[in-house]
């Protein structure tokens, strides 16, 4: 069976909270670069998630369950925006380029806003992750244990009102 990427909305967050609750306590510290996350972590994070100005996406079985997710995060510094993102797949699901699809779509999200870059920090020992940076051809930088990794958008011409919507 062939998964398509689709965009969430607020009425997917227990959809989205169940994929990431089935994560193991490793995988769980992997995907948001820290030391124990506990449950209640992962639910105030899903009600935090901004549906309809970030990128919510993910890649759902024929039972309509979760089992890739990717949130773009998108902020601005001064006027420029910048979307983050983030990554988990199911444990079974891995080594598919489930990871890099969404990558690309969350590239394809960034840009369609005028963002100015599209980036993301990963844990040193996320090897997965860090793949995921490479396949996308973001420059990464290592500082202690995290990698910071970051791809440049050609600059194009957006209307304002697009642009600062996309920031609310």
């Amino acid at each position: 069976m062939s998964l398509s990427i689709r965009t969430l909305e607020a009425i997917d967050a227990s959809r989205i909270e169940a994929h990431l609750l089935r994560l193991d306590p490793i995988d769980r510290s992997l995907r948001f670069a820290a030391g124990v996350v506990t449950d209640e972590t992962i639910r105030r994070y899903v009600a935090g998630i901004r549906f309809g100005t970030d990128a919510v996406l993910a890649m759902v079985d024929e039972a309509g369950a979760v089992v890739a997710f990717a949130h773009g995060c998108v902020y601005s510094v001064g006027k420029r925006a910048r979307v983050e993102v983030a990554f988990s797949v199911d444990a079974e699901r891995r080594g598919k380029g489930l990871g890099t699809a969404l990558m690309a779509e969350a590239r394809r999200f960034a840009e369609s806003i005028g963002a100015h870059s599209v980036l993301g920090m990963c844990l040193a020992r996320n090897a997965p992750m860090r793949q995921i940076f490479a396949n996308a051809g973001m420059s990464m930088t290592r500082e202690d244990d995290e990698v910071h990794a970051c791809c440049q958008l050609a600059s194009r011409p957006h209307d304002d009102a697009t642009r600062q919507s996309a920031l609310r």
